[in-house]
């Protein structure tokens, strides 16, 4: 072999490990929260990105043509409530563009943004389907198999609420599953996510260790969950490192909680 073939293989073997690296890191980094708080400017956004926290809830509701994050009517026209593009989609977006395609670099898990419409979900959806327009490239939509695979799937919680939407015009709209769900084994292109409420599945207030059975009865829930190809939240948690170890030790995807800051320090040092 001679030198130049030798450099070019080596050059090839350096990137392809580095690759991997920074692969393994982001898959690292990436903290399993779906944060709740609903955000009120973009630094906020950013500033969970660079703790690794890419899952987002946020309540919104359709005040004079545009969408808001907002979980009721401000009592001024003159309010200051953020859009949904200006706290969530175009910094979402701008991390896309800056990083190639992706969120975070080398992160390929799923990105979900759970919308909880106050109220008129058919207005809802379609300024959102307006205002999402220019983001389609970063976001998942199937509708009547027309399928774009993004980086970001939007879903709703409530089943009553996308059946009203779906009546008018089908939405590229996931839904959110419950425990009850689990045993309708929906699709899961339909319904990719269950939530799940944790003093449902156990009476543990998260000190000390959570009892066996428990812990089994979790861990087999996760199980069937993601035998369904469905990702799997617990919701309602308190918020500490025995949370944190449970989360990682039962394989649930995700817990979803206000306070994310806090919960991806607890997470830094899981087991």
């Amino acid at each position: 072999m001679d030198k130049t073939t030798f450099m070019k293989k080596a050059l090839i073997i350096g990137i392809f490990v580095v690759s991997m690296f920074q692969m393994a890191y982001s898959q690292k980094n990436a903290k399993p929260i779906i944060s709740s708080n609903n955000f009120t400017n973009p630094t906020e956004l950013w500033e969970s990105i660079g703790l690794g926290v890419l899952n987002f809830e946020t309540d919104v509701m359709y005040i004079y043509g545009k969408i808001y994050v907002t979980p009721s009517m401000p009592d001024s026209a003159n309010h200051k409530l953020p859009t949904l593009a200006e706290a969530y989609l175009y910094p979402l977006y701008s991390q896309f563009k800056k990083n190639s395609g992706e969120i975070l670099p080398g992160y390929s898990g799923d990105i979900f943004l759970i919308l909880n419409f106050n109220a008129q979900p058919v207005q809802v959806y379609k300024q959102l389907v307006t205002e999402m327009r220019p983001f389609a490239d970063m976001l998942t939509s199937k509708i009547l198999g027309a399928e774009h695979q993004g980086k970001i799937q939007i879903l709703i919680k409530d089943k009553i609420q996308l059946d009203k939407i779906n009546s008018v015009k089908p939405s590229f709209l996931g839904l959110v599953g419950n425990l009850n769900d689990i045993e309708k084994n929906i699709d899961s292109e339909k319904m990719p996510l269950i939530e799940v409420n944790f003093g449902d599945i156990t009476n543990w207030k998260g000190t000390g260790n959570i009892p066996f059975e428990d812990f089994v009865k979790i861990k087999d829930l996760v199980a069937k969950v993601h035998t369904q190809k469905k990702k799997i939240s617990i919701s309602n948690c308190p918020n500490n490192k025995s949370v944190a170890d449970l989360i990682k030790t039962s394989k649930a995807d995700f817990v979803n909680t206000q306070d994310a800051t806090q919960m991806a320090v607890f997470f830094e040092g899981a087991k």
